[in-house]
């Protein structure tokens, strides 16, 4: 009889230990990772150490408790405080978290926490993303949720080393004053290394270029290859370049199906920033290119019914015959699944 009712009591206290863990209970699916849109197994050892939450029936204000936050193999020490949430934020899913409508309770640095509804700052590189929480419009904290209850795919994997190369078919020249004697053409430079190349008479004039670097995506908004820069590959011969202008950027946004016929241009990234802030114009050798990079300000998605083009102008000098080449462009950014 002692023993069974020391089974039993046994028991009674584990299944109380289970049912009152601040965290939840999940089961391991091996050391693959975290499985997009599913449950989000990412640093599962060090949720049973975080902090908890808590919150008041009215008002804004988190409270969360002590804790370890582990991030990149060391644990930081939490001091509890409180955090104020923003209010009428009210949906959580992927959909919401991209879209800034779900306070995001993170770990930066240093012993507290933070709150922003931008995923792209609680999500930046070295943070921590805690808790999910809703609130409603009269000002009120109505849930919040830790990452590992990620089971309708909220939190977005993002990859920050994504890339792709632009071959110079996607590209065609435009002379302006001046024109083409040979060109332009796909010119085989050496074995193995195809560019795009135009020859010019004597006569000064401009040569705009425009690249087709449309790029994969996902229809849901801020999902999928989310552009940061992009690098033309340039060269010329015979004669120097006199000027190189301004790159730009922009989307072309074609109708829905049935939709009236319309090709809307608009600006793309914002602010840019060029490496090397000035250009390099002296003569190459066939086949070899300088490499400009141009920076987003605003790093950009695709869009649905649209195409991105990369456009450029460069001037040529007139004392002789130019020969501007295109080796590609390289388009980076990052992968939001």
């Amino acid at each position: 009889m002692k023993v069974r009712f020391v089974r039993t009591l046994s028991l009674l206290v584990l299944f109380l230990s289970l049912i009152t863990c601040h965290s939840s209970l999940v089961f391991g699916q091996g050391s693959a990772g975290p499985i997009p849109g599913g449950i989000n197994y990412n640093q599962l050892a060090s949720a049973f150490s975080d902090p908890s939450v808590s919150w008041p029936a009215t008002g804004l204000a988190l409270t969360y408790t002590n804790g370890t936050v582990y991030q990149g193999g060391s644990g930081n020490a939490i001091t509890g405080s409180t955090l104020t949430l923003t209010s009428s934020l009210t949906s959580c899913t992927q959909a919401g978290v991209q879209a800034g409508t779900c306070n995001i309770v993170y770990w930066a640095s240093g012993s507290s926490l933070s709150v922003s509804s931008s995923y792209a700052t609680a999500a930046a590189p070295g943070n921590r993303i805690l808790y999910f929480c809703t609130t409603d419009s009269s000002g009120n904290i109505t849930g919040c949720a830790p990452p590992e209850l990620d089971v309708n795919g909220a939190i977005p994997v993002t990859y920050t080393d994504a890339a792709y190369f632009v071959q110079p078919a996607n590209c065609f020249m435009f002379p302006t004053t001046t024109s083409f004697t040979t060109g332009p053409a796909l010119l085989r430079a050496a074995a193995n290394n195809i560019v795009l190349s135009g020859t010019t008479n004597t006569t000064a004039g401009t040569i705009a270029i425009t690249c087709d670097i449309t790029f994969s995506g996902r229809t849901t908004s801020g999902l999928g290859f989310k552009a940061t820069s992009a690098s033309l590959l340039y060269g010329a011969q015979t004669t120097a370049l006199s000027s190189i202008a301004a790159a730009t950027v922009s989307t072309v946004s074609f109708p829905t199906a049935g939709g009236s016929a319309s090709g809307t241009v608009a600006a793309a990234g914002g602010t840019y920033t060029v490496t090397p802030t000035t250009l390099q114009t002296g003569a190459t050798t066939s086949g070899q290119c300088y490499n400009e990079n141009v920076a987003f300000g605003t790093p950009f998605t695709y869009t649905n019914q649209t195409k991105v083009s990369f456009d450029q102008v460069f001037t040529t000098a007139g004392t002789s015959v130019t020969t501007l080449q295109i080796c590609g462009l390289i388009v980076y950014g990052t992968w939001i699944q």
